[in-house]
Parts: structure tokens; C-alpha cells; sequence
């Protein structure tokens, strides 16, 4: 596992050098380095300049993340937090209750506003 601590610094540097200038210059890029240039306008236009895209994608990196509480736990010093955060829920079932009110309204809005963005 700790060999990914060289390999992504790595492949970053390796984009920024070599694949970006590349990437750059075809014709087919052009526009989207052009609107894209800092990492934030990088971020957005990955996104298609769309937050419920955004929205959806933190949901399911999210997602995808809560596989590996139990591994960043235990390498952490918690070897019991999934555990821990289980029981939590089986105590208090209304926190799933209040989350998902929260990722429902949150994706209403997110929609929302991509609707009246076209509408304009």
C-alpha cells in the first residue's frame, strides 16, 4: 500500500511535463484548456459545468470511500471505527433518516439550478 505514496506523485509530475503540453496542443482540447486553465476551472469543466454532476460524483466517491474505512482505521489506530460507526447507526437509525433527506435536498437543488441555468 505504501507504494502508492511514489507512484501517484509520480504520474502527476509525469501529466504535468509531459502529457499536459501534449494534451494542450491538439485541436480537439484547445476549448477545453482554454475555459479550463486553473484547477478549479479544471474541476468545473470535468464536471460539464453542471453541479448535479458534481453532486452525483461526491455521492458516489463517497460511496466508494466507505469501503475502505476499515482499512484507513486500522491503519490509523482504530482497527474497531466501522464497527463503532454501525453500532451508531443501529442505535440511531433517524441519522439515516436525516442523511438522506440531506443528499435528497441538496440534489433537488443541485437540479434545480441546472434547470434554470438551460432555461435562461
Amino acid at each position: 500500500m505504501i507504494w502508492f505514496l511514489f507512484i501517484i506523485p509520480g504520474l502527476i509530475a509525469a501529466y504535468v511535463i509531459f502529457a499536459r503540453p501534449v494534451l494542450r496542443a491538439l485541436p480537439a482540447l484547445k476549448r477545453f484548456y482554454a475555459e479550463a486553465d486553473t484547477f478549479w476551472g479544471k474541476v468545473w469543466a470535468l464536471f460539464g459545468r453542471s453541479a448535479t454532476v458534481a453532486w452525483s460524483l461526491v455521492v458516489a466517491a463517497s460511496s466508494v470511500a466507505f469501503d475502505y474505512v476499515d482499512p484507513l482505521a486500522t491503519l490509523l489506530g482504530a482497527p474497531d471505527f466501522k464497527n463503532q460507526v454501525m453500532t451508531l447507526l443501529k442505535d440511531n437509525p433517524q441519522y439515516l433518516g436525516y442523511f438522506a433527506m440531506l443528499v435528497s435536498g441538496i440534489t433537488i437543488v443541485a437540479r434545480l439550478r441546472s434547470i434554470a441555468k438551460v432555461a435562461k
